[in-house]
């Protein structure tokens, strides 16, 4: 049957729809033009659900980041079988051959290889799109098309985990420079060695936390360097503004998931990951790296990434984790008479003093909060009410069991914490799809978040 046939078919109810290998030949097809148009494999996911078809079953069943991951699997596949050079792209009616090859990408069960279930039935990573926690997509440690088939000893199947944690937390200095260097970087380091421990205890082979690998990428992502000045300096800032975009940057060759081998060999890298030393760099000169960025403009290679499915909607447990502890330590002995409405936490912290309060000292409480966060240019006077009453409805469960009284700051603070944990989009720092049905909590930039 051919392809068209058998779109025709299924399209029509002629041909159930009852398992794995009939989605997954749907997307297929629809990929052959979708995964090169408008949004790529968040285009085809809607086409899917649109039809009622999805690739999970029980509690996964159209579980958003499941759906997207295979629709990922099969872009790398579709570049792993295609001559890019030559215009030459599997056919869709060469699916039963293209399957067989790239079975290993694409089978039922293959999602488990490279997110554990703990993750991927979280509320959040249900209804957003979050990468992998236990190892890299296929090829999207490399810059787009050029897939390094050897990666070097010591790189381990996550390369980009680290590395895209420590671009997070420069780009939080960066946009929000008024907690202490000393203080975030604390931060950051004990919410990712704790979030790595959860996750290696769970699954062994996953690399444990090692400071010396995070001390690294942190100083690769340059934390702490001072800004550039003069003209530089906006530039600086915009970008710190812009939708978290790590996965881009690895496409365009702008950074090299292995430049641990500027410092280390294989053999003490591997050795590091077991410990809260830093250990020192053993390695001298003699490494070049492998990859080159391409320039701007990057001839579409940015938006081919986001296409394929390499910028998540929501990010890792271990960078939400980081900016849920930012968040509370920037609201540590705040009281409602001191709420800066420029500052994302503070706000959030309003939207908590508000929901415990009655529905009419709330309903002034919520116009206060509007009237500052407006004057403060964060947020147009036509947007700020709704995007306070949406937050307001993820806050409200979590303090309920105050009972209309706010309570010390240690305790709100940890709530706080949890809501952000548990609800990654309210940072608003990733890329989402236009065709997400979920609010947006985008704010505008600030001098100082």
């Amino acid at each position: 049957m051919s392809a068209e046939e058998f779109l025709a078919d299924v399209e029509g109810g002629v041909v159930p729809v009852d398992c794995h290998d009939h989605v997954l030949r749907i997307a297929f097809i629809y990929l052959d033009k979708g995964l090169w148009d408008g949004n790529g494999v968040f285009d085809v996911v809607e086409k899917l659900h649109a039809r009622g078809w999805s690739f999970g079953e029980g509690e996964l069943r159209f579980n958003r980041t499941l759906d997207i991951f295979y629709l990922a699997q099969l872009a790398a596949a579709i570049y792993r079988s295609s001559d890019q050079l030559n215009g030459d792209f599997p056919s869709p009616s060469d699916f039963p051959a293209f399957y067989t090859t790239h079975r290993a990408l694409l089978h039922a069960s293959a999602w488990r290889s490279y997110y554990s279930a703990a993750f991927l039935t979280q509320r959040t990573t249900a209804r957003f799109y979050r990468l992998p926690d236990l190892q890299d997509l296929p090829d999207s440690a490399s810059p787009l098309g050029k897939p390094r088939h050897q990666p070097p000893a010591g790189s381990g199947p996550h390369s980009t985990k680290l590395p895209r944690w420590a671009d997070s937390v420069a780009r939080t200095r960066r946009r929000q420079p008024s907690l202490p260097l000393a203080t975030l970087t604390r931060l950051a380091l004990s919410t990712l060695e704790t979030a790595t421990a959860r996750l290696h205890t769970a699954h062994p082979s996953v690399t444990p936390y090692s400071a010396t690998q995070a001390h690294f990428w942190l100083e690769y992502m340059k934390l702490g360097v001072p800004s550039p000045s003069g003209s530089n300096t906006v530039a600086a800032f915009r970008e710190a503004w812009k939708p978290n975009g790590f996965g881009v940057l690895v496409a365009q060759g702008a950074l090299d998931m292995y430049a641990w081998g500027m410092q280390y060999s294989a053999q003490r890298w591997e050795a590091s990951g077991a410990g809260n030393e830093v250990a020192k760099p053993d390695v001298d000169g003699g490494w070049e790296s492998q990859v080159q960025w391409c320039g701007w403009p990057d001839g579409g290679v940015g938006v081919m990434a986001w296409w394929r499915g390499w910028e998540p909607e929501v990010g890792s447990e271990e960078e939400v984790e980081f900016l849920a502890a930012v968040a509370a330590e920037e609201t540590v002995a705040v009281e409602v008479g001191q709420l800066n409405c420029a500052v994302r936490s503070h706000v959030l912290l309003g939207v908590m003093r508000a929901a415990v309060a009655g529905e009419r000292e709330r309903d002034v409480f919520l116009e206060e909060l509007e009237r500052d966060m407006v004057g403060k240019g964060r947020i147009g006077e036509g947007r700020a009410g709704k995007w306070l009453r949406e937050v307001l409805g993820v806050v409200e469960p979590y303090v309920r069991i105050w009972e209309g009284v706010w309570p010390d700051t240690e305790e709100r603070g940890e709530v706080l914490r949890r809501i952000l944990v548990e609800n990654g989009q309210l940072f608003a720092r990733w890329k989402v799809s236009p065709l997400l049905k979920e609010f947006s909590f985008e704010l505008g930039p600030r001098e100082s978040e």
